[in-house]
């Protein structure tokens, strides 16, 4: 292996980690694609949530029982 290609594998170069103000400059592209969108916010499974809440021995409690009936 070339001296100079070993050096700069066991010796990057410094580079920050700071975010970058601004845009990439002129001429220059992205090699990766950006990720896509969602179509819809996030929620949560309302079935998963109280799969989980059911296990917990914590729904005993009146406050989280009532959540848990509600069917939230």
């Amino acid at each position: 292996m070339d001296a100079a290609l070993w050096a700069e594998l066991a010796f990057p170069p410094h580079r920050t980690r700071l975010p970058v103000l601004g845009g990439l400059p002129a001429g220059v592209e992205r090699d990766d694609p950006l990720p896509p969108h969602p179509w819809n916010p996030f929620q949560p499974s309302r079935e998963a949530f109280r799969y989980t809440l059911a296990r917990m021995p914590a729904v005993r409690e009146p406050w989280l029982r009532a959540i848990h009936d509600r069917g939230c």
